[in-house]
């Protein structure tokens, strides 16, 4: 049995035990707070690296206007959803507007080749890339270059998004790399677009990203883009529409 002394000595040495682990442990801050250490550009370089092996994603990306903004004329494009393969082919729907009607578009990419389909005929025509009325998308390509060349990265702590636990990684792309994702980006408008990406915690996949600015002449610093990644690594056949 241990004298009062003994206990208090053994208790005494628990709690200099105690702290001396709690002052040796990584300081590990909580949600959001963006107290924690993390390098940005590790966590980019590892997405990059798993981003390049993924064999497919779903996607959503969608222009997202300020309130009270007008219609304007000619095709604009609303939001894209769809799938890319490994090769970075898309399938996608394309809702927009002509002339401020809505209308919805079918889309194929394969390589250079762009499939459209007419809303009111349904029919596919095959048009150049670069002539295809939403621009040359690469949303597979576009996201990668984005991972490789953002600049000015800062940590804004994690965040949920998709069900998954994400750093929130701040910093500034060039006009060409969101005219890689965009399509239709006038270079001459802007130089840089403040840009965020939600990157997972667990398996380093990019599940949002987020464009803020001015695109194009008729558009304000108040229009955002974001694209959202979900169904990792799916099987995606696409092939030529008949």
């Amino acid at each position: 049995m241990h004298t009062r002394a003994n206990r208090y000595v053994f208790a005494r040495a628990v709690l200099v035990a105690f702290l001396a682990l709690l002052a040796a442990a990584p300081a590990v801050s909580g949600c959001g707070d963006g107290e924690e250490n993390i390098d940005p550009q590790a966590v980019l370089k590892e997405s990059s690296e798993k981003m390049k092996a993924l064999t497919g994603f779903h996607f959503v990306y969608e222009v997202h206007k300020p309130e009270g903004s007008r219609p304007g004329s000619g095709l604009e494009i609303a939001r894209l959803t769809g799938d890319v393969n490994a090769a970075g082919d898309m399938k996608a729907t394309v809702d927009a507007t002509f002339d401020g009607l809505p209308v919805t578009v079918g889309i194929v990419a394969l390589g250079d080749t762009y499939y459209i389909q007419d809303p009111i005929s349904q029919r596919w025509t095959s048009v150049p890339a670069d002539s295809s009325p939403v621009g040359r998308l690469s949303l597979s390509a576009g996201t990668q270059r984005i991972l490789e060349r953002i600049a000015q990265t800062s940590y804004a702590g994690r965040e949920g998004k998709g069900g998954a636990e994400t750093y929130h990684i701040h910093g500034q792309v060039a006009a060409e790399e969101v005219k890689a994702i965009a399509g239709l980006v006038d270079t001459n408008v802007t130089q840089s677009f403040p840009t965020d990406l939600w990157i997972g915690v667990e398996d380093g996949l990019v599940y949002e990203v987020n464009i803020q600015g001015a695109a194009t002449a008729n558009e304000t610093e108040d229009y955002r883009r974001s694209i959202v990644l979900s169904e990792f690594n799916q099987s995606v056949t696409i092939e030529a529409p008949q």
